[in-house]
């Protein structure tokens, strides 16, 4: 089953993120593996997005942290990534990947496993936890404000 892009689906998308406070990606179907990465932070970046693979038609929660270049050398780790879709009334877990490889020196990188985003009809979003250590440390559970979205044919 083959995604696309429904310009009607957009208009109502649209209102109902506006009316919930987030925005709504909509992926362009020319790219084969597409990403828009929502970051935040500046010592320390943490960014998640939902990963879109056009050549599969899957879905998939992906995070990463990096410790920015003049910014106070920390250690970083990314963990707990869910893949969260929104079923009218509360966001429900998809797939989750705890991701415990630990520590990292200057980036790491986590994601959950793929899915059929078509068995669901529903926007998509993700949420991880972003751990730090140096100079300061700290630990964040953190979601982008952004619904993912596609309609199947």
């Amino acid at each position: 089953m083959r995604l696309k892009r429904v310009g009607r689906f957009g208009t109502t998308g649209a209102l109902v993120a506006a009316a919930l406070g987030a925005s709504i990606v909509f992926t362009p179907s020319s790219a084969s593996a597409v990403s828009e990465w929502k970051c935040y932070g500046t010592q320390v970046k943490r960014c998640a997005t939902v990963w879109w693979d056009e050549a599969a038609d899957t879905y998939r929660a992906r995070a990463k942290i990096t410790d920015v270049a003049g910014g106070g050398s920390y250690q970083v780790k990314v963990t707990n990534v869910k893949l969260l879709r929104f079923n009218g009334s509360e966001n429900v877990t998809v797939r989750a990947a705890a991701d415990t490889d630990g520590w990292h020196a200057t980036e790491d990188w986590a994601g959950t496993t793929a899915v059929n985003p078509c068995d669901w009809d529903q926007s998509f979003s993700v949420v991880a936890t972003f751990s730090w250590r140096g100079a300061a440390s700290g630990e964040k559970t953190w979601s982008p404000n952004t619904g993912w979205s596609h309609m199947c044919d």
